[in-house]
């Protein structure tokens, strides 16, 4: 071997295996759904005739699908139908410029009839051309028509009130989604639909109402029609003794606002806002409401609180409430997230599940947003602050990415709706609803995907922001600081303030260190302040504040109004926290001083609390307040509780309900007036905390309250009964078991089987009321059906 050329060799190769070795990786989780479907044909529209015998369980109908082949070469067609019976299948070319079969009276061709073989294959029917036929060509339309029957055992089409051991229980029938009842391929399709009923009843769905036809044996046939196109999968039906009210927004787009006959007065409080919601997102969007009309209506036995089928949203019935429910649980967070779906999530649909983040963070967003412009800036902050505590409970679990399908509610929702807040801050209100805009206009009436979201963000500003989506979407895991920071003299002898900040989170290849511009705001004894904005990416950064008049720092605030996701570690002194409770701008800033209190004793900090209650008018504040005063019974104490008990926001007077677990004899006559508190839930509360502390008018109390019934699960009665018949009354049993059975809706279910356990009850009534309930398709139902069993350690057979 030549040595010297050998060695030549070596240097002209190493360098380059040196750069190979320092060439990055690029490390992300593998999302199980990231891959689209694939389509052997395209469904384009969807014509439907439907009837329903509800006593058993059944759908009759036929659906004519039109399809456009999407392959040289379609050996077959597969329609989801679970359990479908099916009579007949029919295949036919279609009028390509309709996508219906052609009869031959316009001129064109007759529609030829293709022969074929169909099989039920597991939950799909597979539908493939006959010997020798000719089956599909590329780019051409056809009609797919199936006459069938389904009983659907599971959903997602319920048959509530029907059955006999229902009796007297609300009579509906709702579908939220189409699967099971109608034939299904994923898809963006127009749709003519109609439904056969019962003319008593009332029936609801997507598009625009054509019209309702009365036939001869007393059945209605109700014509619904979507003109442009939508997410097949959001589909609904809701046929019950339903009446609506009529409104219109600024714009001119009809409304429709569904009740159960007989509760018209609550119409007002239950879709309070909602023109309000539509020129707010119209605005806030800049793109306006993308179909003709918008209906919504409440259902029975509702596990969830609402759903965006397109132009037509259902919500859980326990939100059709009165002003007296207000605080328990109003309809407005879910109207204008469920709304804000009509552009993100079906004028906009994500490809994959992966991309939902693009459909519930920013449904989310924009709920979020709109309280914002209606209650206020405290109340937007008081949002976030729960986002937060959702997002840091899904932290515990794993480190997926909100862009993902893993993450779970907590991250689609709450963090990814804290991520854009994160974007408009830092992109700048301007820019951020360019980009939105943009996005909303360009693939309206399409599917989306986040890269075309990030290209959209790009294409409005001409920056890019690959790293904020890189960090917050596409990778989990949030920022961890800790904070410390010094007074002194520059090198030239100038006052600063040196601010150090370390990144403490694990770092690996999934989760680098972040990088985001944060605020940083010095307030000095004199009233005064500076403040700075700076990028911090690294492990460690010193940055600097200067004090231009050496005045003395009062305390520091890091990322003021915490707009960033993140964990904090900031020691600070009492005086420090006392500052920043009083003088902060921010009511979370105020709220995150006050969080830090919670250790110091009660005797040093009393007045000063005391002080900050009555400074701070929001109920974040002042229930944290009681909270950390709720173990003192001094004079100053019970008076604030006093006030607490008086408060025009039903929060704070809930707050001070609950803490006081036995109600001093000064506050007596205060809980009593809570008794005809204008919230069901404080009365609940009032007559739980005052019967226990005052045993001996325990009837009296009972009799003041023996008519009122509550709300969400007859709340306020539940606990009379428990009352009564711990008290001794035993007959009350009679009325209280069988609101545990299948003739009541499941929060009232769920709520007497809450109370049996309190009790300590049982029974083989309960008992198989509890093991029909923990096999009901409202999980929430069955959990507690579950609960009951599991107390009394029976099985759920």
């Amino acid at each position: 071997m030549n040595l010297r050329k050998y060695s030549l060799l070596l240097a002209l190769i190493l360098p380059g295996l040196q750069l190979l070795s320092q060439e990055k990786t690029v490390t992300y989780y593998q999302d199980p759904a990231s891959i689209p479907s694939n389509l052997m044909v395209t469904l384009k529209y969807v014509n439907a005739k439907v009837s329903f015998k509800p006593a058993e369980n059944l759908v009759i109908g036929n659906a004519e699908l039109a399809v456009t082949a999407n392959r040289y070469v379609t050996d077959s067609i597969s329609v989801n139908t679970p359990d479908f019976v099916i009579s007949k299948v029919i295949l036919m070319t279609a009028d390509e410029g309709s996508q219906k079969p052609n009869t031959g009276s316009s001129g064109k061709k007759q529609s030829a009839l293709i022969p074929v073989t169909w099989k039920l294959s597991g939950p799909n029917l597979v539908i493939k051309p006959c010997a020798g036929a000719a089956f599909l060509t590329k780019g051409k339309s056809y009609v797919i028509s199936i006459s069938y029957e389904a009983r659907p055992t599971s959903g997602p089409i319920y048959f509530i009130g029907w059955k006999p051991e229902e009796e007297g229980k609300r009579k509906i029938i709702w579908a939220h989604r189409p699967n099971n009842w109608l034939p299904y391929m994923e898809a963006r399709v127009t749709t003519d639909m109609f439904f056969t009923f019962d003319g008593r009843y009332k029936i609801f769905s997507n598009g625009e109402r054509i019209g309702v036809v009365s036939n001869p044996d007393g059945t209605k046939t109700w014509h619904y029609a979507m003109r442009k196109d939508h997410p097949y999968f959001s589909t609904s039906l809701v046929i019950g003794d339903y009446e609506y009210k009529t409104s219109v927004t600024k714009r001119g787009t009809p409304l429709e606002y569904w009740y159960y006959s007989g509760m018209a007065d609550r119409v007002p409080v239950t879709y309070k806002y909602t023109e309000k919601m539509f020129d707010f997102l119209e605005q806030e969007i800049g793109v306006n409401y993308p179909y003709a009309q918008y209906r919504e209506a409440p259902l029975i036995d509702y596990m969830y609180g609402g759903m965006e089928t397109t132009t037509s949203t259902v919500f859980g019935d326990y939100m059709l409430i009165d002003p007296h429910a207000w605080w328990q649980r109003n309809y407005v967070n879910v109207n204008a997230h469920e709304l804000a779906h009509q552009w993100f999530g079906d004028g906009i649909a994500h490809l994959v599940n992966r991309d939902v983040w693009l459909t519930e963070s920013f449904g989310t967003y924009f709920a979020k947003m709109f309280e914002r412009s209606v209650y206020g800036e405290e109340y937007y902050e008081n949002i976030r602050n729960d986002e937060m505590s959702m997002a840091f409970e899904a932290a515990k679990k794993n480190d997926y990415p909100v862009g993902g399908s893993q993450g779970g509610v907590q991250r689609i929702y709450q963090k990814g709706s804290l991520v854009l807040d994160m974007l408009r801050d830092v992109m700048g209100e301007k820019e951020f609803h360019d980009a939105v805009k943009l996005y909303a206009s360009r693939y309206m009436y399409h599917y989306a995907q986040t890269c075309d979201f990030i290209r959209c963000v790009y294409d409005a500003t001409g920056e890019s922001y690959t790293w904020f989506f890189d960090e917050w979407i596409l990778r989990g895991g949030e920022p961890a600081y800790k904070v410390r920071y010094a007074s002194r003299e520059d090198s030239v002898g100038r006052a600063v303030t040196e601010v150090s900040v370390e990144q403490t989170q694990e770092v690996t290849d999934l989760r680098p260190f972040f990088r985001m511009p944060v605020g940083i705001k010095v307030f000095y004894k004199n009233g005064y302040y500076d403040s700075v904005t700076s990028w911090v990416e690294k492990k460690e950064q010193k940055i600097i504040i200067p004090n231009q008049n050496a005045a003395e720092v009062d305390f520091v605030l890091f990322d003021p109004g915490r707009k960033i996701l993140k964990k904090l570690s900031f020691e600070r002194s009492y005086e420090e926290l006392a500052s920043q409770l009083m003088k902060a701008p921010f009511m979370i800033d105020r709220y995150d001083a006050l969080q830090a209190l919670r250790m110091v004793p009660v005797a040093k900090k009393k007045d000063l609390l005391i002080t900050s209650y009555r400074k701070n008018q929001f109920h974040l504040i002042r229930s944290a307040i009681l909270d950390q005063l709720s173990k003192d019974r001094s004079e100053e104490t019970l008076a604030l509780f006093k006030e607490a008990l008086h408060d025009k926001d039903a929060n704070v007077r809930k707050s001070a309900l609950v803490l006081l677990d036995t109600i001093p004899l000064s506050l007596k006559h205060d809980v009593e007036n809570c008794l005809s508190d204008s919230s069901y839930l404080n009365i609940q509360f009032a007559l739980e905390r005052l019967c226990p502390s005052f045993a001996a008018e325990i009837s009296h109390y009972l009799d003041l309250t023996k008519d009122l019934e509550g709300w969400r699960g007859k709340n306020i009665r539940m606990a009379w009964l428990g009352i009564a018949i711990r008290s001794g009354q035993h007959e009350y049993l009679q009325e209280l078991i069988p609101y545990s059975g299948p003739r009541y809706e499941f929060e009232t279910r769920m709520n007497a089987f809450t109370t049996l356990q309190k009790l300590n009850y049982s029974d083989p009534v309960t008992i198989e009321n509890a093991k029909a309930a923990s096999k009901h398709w409202n999980f929430k139902l069955a959990n507690a059906g579950k609960a009951y069993l599991d107390f009394f350690k029976l099985e759920q057979k």
